[in-house]
């Protein structure tokens, strides 16, 4: 039981993303509330004049493929970040769509940089990096947050675990890519000290 203010703010939501809302009721049996939302298409990044995204090279690092592994269970966000980083011709992008696998794809690859959601199909993304965190072979891999959860607490939560960086979605290209190029510079100085 409630007081049906529910009620008028999903009314309200419905009505401000421009779908509609119902209801239909039977008295001694119950209600069946329905709404309807126009669909619209993954995010896409805009092609050049050619039709197909230019290769943009990485800053910095002259010595081959760099490699990512981005943990994404939302087939869309992984899209865009592969639409991303097929921008930057010395990147290569790996991909797991849990955490477990992440963990695994992580642990058996060594990858420079891992792109990491916070909420997960199985284990969630802040116990994948503590998995990470406690294996000598990942221990220093830095390890940026990308999530929907975008509240103050969320990001100082998510730094105080251990993230490099936490940027939240949707995406915003400029800051995603400054955070991989930190990320990166600052997995080169690692394993430059540990050689």
């Amino acid at each position: 039981e409630g007081t049906g203010i529910g009620l008028v703010v999903a009314k309200r939501l419905v009505q401000l993303m421009g779908g509609a809302i119902g209801v239909e009721s039977a008295v001694g049996a119950g209600s069946e509330f329905w709404f309807e939302l126009a669909s619209t298409p993954a995010p896409t990044l805009p092609a050049d004049d050619a039709g197909h995204a230019p290769a943009v090279p990485a800053r910095g690092h002259r010595n081959g493929f760099r490699t990512l592994l981005y943990v994404e269970d939302n087939p869309a966000n992984l899209k865009l970040v592969e639409q991303i980083i097929a921008r930057h011709s010395s990147l290569r992008l790996l991909t797991a769509v849990n955490g477990d696998s992440g963990v695994s794809v992580a642990l058996a690859s060594r990858p420079d940089v891992i792109l990491m959601d916070i909420n997960l199909p199985g284990i969630s993304g802040f116990e994948a990096l503590e998995i990470l965190r406690a294996d000598p072979a990942a221990a220093h891999t830095p390890v940026i947050a990308i999530s929907a959860n975008a509240m103050a607490l969320d990001i100082e939560r998510g730094m105080g675990a251990g993230f490099f960086r936490y940027i939240t979605k949707p995406i915003k290209v400029d800051e995603f890519m400054d955070a991989i190029e930190a990320a990166l510079e600052y997995a080169q100085r690692e394993s430059a000290q540990i050689t």
